[in-house]
């Protein structure tokens, strides 16, 4: 079934929906983007190189080696 299909489905169920059910299906489905994009964080963070590039600049914040959007939008 097609993205517009699931979506035009999804519309019509909500509207038959009582307000206590309404909140539990939203509830539901922030529960399901929280979890991918807790995923995707997690995957990101499992890769070696990723994490110590975030350590690195978690590391150029504390001292103070930053430069300003400003001055990098010049620069390209």
């Amino acid at each position: 079934m097609r993205k517009a299909d699931l979506q035009q489905r999804a519309v019509e169920l909500i509207k038959q929906l009582s307000t206590e059910k309404l909140k539990t299906g939203i509830d539901y489905l922030s529960y399901i983007q929280d979890k991918d994009e807790w995923e995707a964080t997690h995957e990101l963070a499992s890769d070696p190189e990723i994490a110590k590039s975030l350590e690195r600049a978690e590391a150029d914040v504390r001292s103070g080696r930053l430069k300003r959007w400003s001055d990098v939008r010049r620069d390209i």
